[in-house]
C-alpha cells in the first residue's frame, strides 16, 4: 500500500490503483519507502537472547500520538465527517455531508473536445513534469510550497491529511453520483500521458483535494494565500491539459472543496489538532522581518 507524497503515492501512486489510502507522504508508505521494512539479525546471536528490563511504565494506553501514522490517523476522522448533522434546518438530508450537491454535469460538445486537443498540443509538452509529479503525489507539491514535513510541522502535516481522508471520500460519494465519461472515452486521440483513473470524470479529485489543501492551509499558514490558490488551480487545470478531465470538472472540483472545508472545521478531532498546530506556534511571524518561520 506504499508510497505516499514522498516516496512514491499514497496507495501506490494516484487515486487509481493506489493512491490516496494509506502510505504516507514522507519516506514512503506505512512501512517506509514503498515496501515492508525488515531488519537483519544474526541467527546465532538473536537479539531477543539479549536481557534487558521491563519498560514497567509502558502500560495501557500509552501509545503516543507521534507513533501514529498519520495516514492511518487521519482516517478516523470520517464517522466524525460522516455523522455531523444537518447546519441549516431547511436543508433537506439529515446528515450535513448528504446537502453538498453538485449540478448534474452539461451534455459534453465538440468544442469541450476541440479545445482539449489544441491543450494536447500547445501546453502538455511543457506540463508534463507537472502532470506527472502530480499525478504521482499531489500533495508533495504543497510541501515544496512551504518548506515542510511532517518533522517540521507535523500538526500542519496532519491536517492536511485529515483534510485529504475526508476530500478523498466525498470525490468518489459525488463521483458516483454522475459517472461521467472521461474525455479519452469521448475523444480516445487525447490519449493521456498517465494512467486513467478507475472511476468516473466529475468532479475533478485532484482540483477538489488541491483546492481543500489550499483552503485549509490557508487558515493557518500567513502570507501564503495567492501562492496556495495558484497551486491548486494548477494541478486542477493540469488535468485538463493532461486529457483526464473536462474543464467543468475542475470548476466543480474546486466548488466542493469550499462546501467541504465549513462541515471540516466541525469535526472534533480536526478542530484538536488545529488548536494545537496554533498552540505549538508551527506558524509565526518573524516581527522584525516580517516572514514565516
Amino acid at each position: 500500500m506504499g508510497g505516499g507524497w514522498q516516496g512514491g503515492g499514497w496507495q501506490g501512486g494516484g487515486w487509481q490503483g493506489g493512491g490516496w489510502q494509506g502510505g504516507g507522504w514522507q519516506g514512503g508508505g506505512w512501512q517506509g519507502g514503498g515496501g515492508v521494512a525488515t531488519f537483519a539479525m544474526r541467527a546465532d546471536k538473536p537479539f531477543a537472547d539479549f536481557a534487558v528490563p521491563l519498560n514497567d511504565t509502558a502500560r495501557y494506553p500509552d501509545f503516543p500520538q507521534r507513533y501514529w501514522d498519520p495516514d492511518l490517523f487521519a482516517l478516523t476522522i470520517l464517522p466524525e465527517f460522516f455523522t455531523l448533522p444537518k447546519t441549516n434546518p431547511a436543508d433537506i438530508y439529515p446528515f450535513a455531508w448528504q446537502n453538498i450537491t453538485l449540478l448534474p454535469p452539461a451534455l459534453i460538445t465538440q468544442n469541450d473536445i476541440d479545445r482539449m486537443l489544441i491543450l494536447a498540443v500547445t501546453e502538455r509538452p511543457e506540463a508534463l513534469g507537472e502532470i506527472i509529479q502530480q499525478d504521482q503525489n499531489l500533495q508533495l507539491s504543497w510541501l515544496q510550497l512551504l518548506m515542510m514535513d511532517a518533522s517540521t510541522h507535523p500538526c500542519t502535516f496532519l491536517l492536511m491529511k485529515l483534510a485529504a481522508r475526508v476530500g478523498e471520500t466525498m470525490m468518489m460519494v459525488l463521483k458516483r453520483q454522475f459517472d461521467r465519461p472521461r474525455p479519452s472515452q469521448v475523444s480516445p486521440n487525447l490519449f493521456p500521458p498517465v494512467a486513467v483513473p478507475g472511476h468516473g470524470s466529475y468532479p475533478a479529485g485532484h482540483a477538489l483535494i488541491g483546492r481543500l489543501t489550499s483552503i485549509c492551509l490557508d487558515e493557518v499558514v500567513p502570507k501564503r494565500t495567492a501562492a496556495l490558490m495558484e497551486l491548486a488551480r494548477r494541478a486542477g487545470f493540469n488535468r485538463v491539459i493532461a486529457g483526464l478531465h473536462y474543464e467543468s470538472d475542475v470548476n466543480e472540483g474546486f466548488k466542493a472543496a469550499d462546501k467541504i472545508l465549513p462541515l471540516l472545521n466541525l469535526c472534533q478531532t480536526y478542530k484538536t489538532v488545529k488548536a494545537e498546530l496554533i498552540l505549538r506556534n508551527e506558524w509565526v511571524v518573524d516581527p522584525v522581518a516580517g516572514t514565516n518561520q
